[in-house]
């Protein structure tokens, strides 16, 4: 028997006002530069999620024991930033976090000449950092190998100003998820520090970042689960405050993405209205090429297997190093449901076509892997009928209050049921 909620709709529309939870993205980079800034400033609206909590106490624990649990941005972003701490750390990690790779920001870190070592298996997580005292005083430009994380980049960019020279990165091979690194770089502009972005050359010059209040925007990721319920609801007129028309973060394509399914976005002065009619058409296939912003992919992955729409999808090559891999657990979370997501090639790249309408008897069944995102985009299928979600809490890496905020706008939520 394991931990278990099951959700369902009672009426054909929904409706309702939530106030989305802040941006764990952006949390944790506001949290870094505050930690390197010379003067106090305040955070406004931090997360709550257990990926910024891990942050938090890592940043401000007196052990020489550092722990991120899943966390694997604040990981990342701290193996940067303890090269430049006051006391030698072990910085280790989940036994999930301990299978993704941080080889490459290690490399990376080391030719500045950072000293770290493996404590377990080379590449992976857990590592003990000595601090440099004069960490890139005699080399400010690197090669990164950008096309496995973001979160490398982002985690040197951080440090970039405060090195005596700066620092210059060469991005080899195509980097991914491209708009979490500009979302970096533009919350470092809000602090003060300047920034070159040519080619695939990041320049970032000697500087100080300067204590400017912030206040984080709600988290875009988030939104897409709302999205998806208007998709696979008969009707709906949710209001999701907390977003920005010009926002950092890339996942805000979600408005363009959904309009396919007939679900509108209406900025307000406080976030956005999604509007969502009877169907009256939509396409039988629709092509999305998730590499600047796949941690919406899971969702519509949902959106389209719950509307019976072909998917033929690129750009989703991190999904294998997440939580867990997520192209097999979606493949076997979606065959449960009668549809079906297959791998094939084009132009020597992945490329994932999706079909099939998902159907079902009784209530669905969904593990959830120790992923977050496997959970809340599963969660909209019971616009259709009612299904369980199994381990739900694994919500809480990103946004806790998810269970509470779905029932704000219509859906019914049965804590502690005992699925098999």
């Amino acid at each position: 028997m394991s931990n278990a909620y099951r959700i369902s709709c009672p009426q054909p529309k929904l409706s309702g006002s939530i106030i989305l939870e802040p941006s764990k993205s952006i949390s944790n980079r506001v949290l870094i530069i505050q930690s390197l800034c010379k003067k106090e400033f305040k955070i406004n609206r931090l997360s709550k999620s257990d990926d910024t909590d891990a942050l938090v106490k890592m940043l401000s624990t007196p052990s020489d024991v550092l722990y991120s649990g899943h966390a694997g941005s604040s990981y990342r972003f701290m193996v940067a930033r303890a090269c430049l701490g006051n006391k030698e750390v072990k910085l280790d990690a989940s036994e999930q976090l301990r299978r993704r790779p941080i080889g490459p920001l290690v490399k990376a870190l080391q030719t500045l000449g950072a000293d770290i070592t493996y404590l377990n298996k080379e590449g992976f997580p857990p590592l003990q950092i000595t601090p440099t005292p004069h960490l890139a005083k005699d080399i400010h430009e690197i090669d990164l190998q950008a096309g496995v994380s973001s979160q490398f980049v982002s985690a040197l960019l951080l440090i970039a100003p405060v090195l005596p020279n700066g620092l210059k990165i060469n991005l080899i091979n195509d980097p991914v998820s491209i708009p979490y690194i500009r979302m970096t770089l533009e919350v470092m502009k809000y602090f003060g520090v300047d920034y070159e972005w040519v080619d695939n050359t990041i320049t970032v010059p000697h500087g100080e970042y300067k204590a400017r209040e912030f206040t984080v925007e709600g988290d875009w990721s988030a939104a897409s689960y709302y999205y998806s319920i208007a998709a696979l609801s008969d009707e709906a007129d949710i209001r999701v405050e907390g977003l920005s028309e010009h926002s950092l973060q890339g996942d805000a394509a979600l408005s363009e993405f959904y309009q396919h399914f007939n679900v509108f976005t209406t900025y307000t002065e406080n976030g956005i209205q999604l509007s969502k009619k009877e169907n009256i058409t939509r396409p039988k296939e629709v092509r999305f090429d998730f590499s600047k912003n796949p941690d919406i992919a899971q969702t519509v992955m949902v959106t389209l297997s719950g509307l019976g729409v072909k998917g033929v999808m690129t750009g989703l090559e991190t999904l294998k190093i997440k939580e867990t891999n997520r192209i097999t657990a979606m493949q076997k979370e979606l065959a449960k449901v009668k549809t079906f997501l297959e791998e094939k090639e084009e132009d020597g790249k992945p490329l994932y076509i999706l079909h099939g309408r998902a159907k079902w008897k009784d209530k669905a069944k969904f593990d959830t892997y120790e992923d977050h995102r496997m959970a809340m985009a599963f969660a909209p299928f019971a616009c259709l009928r009612p299904i369980i979600i199994r381990e739900p809490e694994v919500v809480t890496k990103s946004y806790p209050g998810y269970w509470n905020d779905i029932k704000k706008v219509g859906l019914n939520v049965e804590k502690n049921f005992k699925g098999k």
